[in-house]
């Protein structure tokens, strides 16, 4: 099973060696600075995905969770990612899960990158 058909709950947390090239690329001060704007706008993409859900506004939640996805898997965090994807295509069931997979991967990624 590819990562593209796998289950969000599937998914390894966070991929390391995602990290590791970013922190390669960026360097590990501004890894650790860019750590913190990271989760911020996580947390932004996923409180506008919610609230637009609220409002019955289809069109924004999934254009939030479709943001939320990409900025998600461009620094490893492949669960939330994943989630993000299935809320993008409309699969709501598991919506309720995403703050907790927010939490968690934002702890994650808090703790990735340290020499």
């Amino acid at each position: 099973m590819t990562d593209q058909t796998m289950d969000w709950r599937d998914q390894a947390e966070i991929d390391n060696a995602a990290v590791g090239a970013l922190v390669a690329a960026v360097g590990p001060d501004t890894f650790a600075a860019l750590k913190l704007q990271f989760a911020a706008d996580f947390q932004s993409l996923s409180d506008t995905h919610i609230q637009a859900r609220r409002d019955g506004d289809e069109a924004s939640a999934r254009a939030a969770a479709h943001g939320l996805r990409g900025a998600a898997l461009n620094v490893g965090l492949k669960r939330l990612g994943h989630l993000a994807g299935a809320l993008e295509r409309g699969e709501h069931s598991d919506e309720a899960e995403l703050p907790a997979v927010l939490a968690s991967s934002v702890s994650c990624l808090m703790a990735s990158g340290q020499s």
